[in-house]
């Protein structure tokens, strides 16, 4: 049974533990929950114990001394402590949890947790964590993260950088911006995520709010980027003619695979990551169409952004760059590289700086699919068949809710991306058959009926 004295400084003073026991609680029988753990070795600490679902739970106080101890203040904390034991301790096991948490490990749960991502978000993502925030962030609780932190990460990543060649890059906006959004993103996780025994979020807040209220976030528009319709002629011929340019060695180039893919992307309209995603397999030609597949059937490294699948439907040009690549590689994928069997970005950067000197300009990756959107819309092309042919969804503040109803044929979608293409071929003054490379005329007869029957929508 235990043992309860009335707390007075003598009394406890007094009280010595057992040399047969480790230590003893002695309870005050004034103040309910009030002990005093007396140990072998002499210490004196008070404590208030309570059970709580069915087990004693301690809170230490202070240590008694007989000189400077006032037991009417420890009546009073003992009595405000008791009444309040299961939120206090609560508090304390979120306190411990929440700061056990580092930057680090928030973001692997993250990663962990997200099923839907695509592993090229994946990469995306550890690419853009591991340059600009574990250096700095990743080994501290993401607790200890304020809202100036966050306004200093995104200054320090503007600042321009010293290249190799010298010379200072421009403002790093985009990737400010993008390193404190994912920031922004292991936070919302860790909101949702992370939970205490009542059921509440362990994080109150997110720091990276402060950029909205304060307006730090950098402005993002898209380059406003196309090949004038006065250089096409300079830019489609130039893609060919370093395609049939021999090397100055024998080695071999990925000119011919990198050249259809940069005329591809001019007369399909596709996004830069996604000619490395074409398989043959996925060639439908009595449709002249790319069938992308599902999320799911195929993994990810093969799905298009919004992970549906999607028909992709060719004009003959585009059609043309698709056999002319895979009669020139070998291997599973159209766009291959020379020893891997997906194209790489920096191959198509690198043709494309080879091509800009033909035309007087930059040429950035996505300047084939701007000039897609550009020549449609001159071309006549409807808003609707534009968003199809650009695999655009139906989502966002200044989407058309009616296009959510639309549906179109392939062969509405062929007469669409046939208008885009007579387009580009009368601005650059070429004939058809020499930017299909001369396959022009070996091309099978579509089937009319597919082509009438299946459909397509956003």
């Amino acid at each position: 049974m235990a043992l309860k004295i009335n707390f007075t400084k003598a009394a406890l003073e007094a009280i010595v533990c057992p040399p047969e026991k480790s230590d003893i609680l002695v309870y005050d029988t004034e103040t309910k929950g009030l002990a005093l753990r007396v140990t072998r070795a002499g210490g004196k600490t008070f404590y208030v114990i309570r059970k709580i679902k069915g087990k004693d739970k301690r809170k230490k106080l202070e240590f008694f001394n007989a000189k400077s101890t006032k037991l009417p203040l420890i009546r009073e904390t003992a009595l405000k402590v008791y009444a309040n034991m299961d939120a206090i301790l609560i508090a304390e096991a979120t306190k411990a949890k929440r700061e056990a948490i580092t930057v680090d490990m928030a973001f692997d749960n993250m990663l962990k947790r997200k099923k839907k991502l695509s592993s090229r978000t994946i990469e995306d993502y550890n690419l853009t964590y591991t340059n600009y925030i574990k250096a700095r962030y990743g080994s501290r609780a993401l607790s200890s993260i304020t809202s100036e932190d966050v306004l200093d990460l995104h200054a320090e990543i503007t600042e321009p950088v010293l290249r190799k060649n010298g010379e200072l890059t421009a403002p790093r906006e985009r990737s400010a911006n993008k390193a404190v959004g994912l920031l922004r993103g292991i936070f919302s996780f860790s909101i949702a995520l992370y939970k205490n025994e009542d059921g509440h979020s362990i994080f109150k807040y997110n720091p990276v709010d402060i950029m909205k209220y304060t307006k730090q976030w950098h402005d993002n528009n898209r380059d406003k980027v196309r090949i004038n319709p006065n250089k096409l002629n300079d830019f489609i011929k130039g893609c060919i003619e370093v395609a049939d340019t021999q090397p100055l060695r024998e080695v071999p180039t990925s000119f011919k695979p990198v050249s259809a893919a940069v005329l591809f992307m001019l007369f399909s309209g596709v996004r830069p990551g996604e000619i490395s995603k074409i398989k043959r397999a996925f060639v439908c030609h009595k449709t002249r169409a790319v069938v992308f597949p599902k999320k799911g059937s195929s993994g990810s490294k093969t799905t298009l952004k919004n992970g549906k699948e999607f028909h992709l439907v060719l004009n003959d040009t585009a059609y043309c760059q698709l056999l002319y690549s895979m009669k020139h590689t070998t291997g599973e994928y159209v766009f291959p590289g020379v020893h891997q069997e997906t194209m790489s970005e920096s191959s198509v950067r690198d043709f494309l700086t080879r091509v800009s000197a033909s035309v007087g300009s930059h040429l950035p990756r996505k300047i084939g699919r701007a000039s897609f959107m550009s020549t449609a819309e001159r071309a006549g092309v409807s808003a609707f068949h534009i968003k199809v042919l650009c695999n655009h969804g139906g989502h966002g503040q200044t989407v058309d809710v009616t296009d959510g109803y639309k549906t179109a044929y392939l062969s509405e979608i062929r007469k669409a991306t046939s208008q885009i293409e007579t387009e580009i071929l009368a601005s650059a003054g070429l004939a058809k058959d020499v930017v299909c490379r001369g396959l022009l005329s070996t091309l099978e007869t579509l089937d009319t009926r597919s082509m009438d029957t299946l459909f397509v929508s956003i």
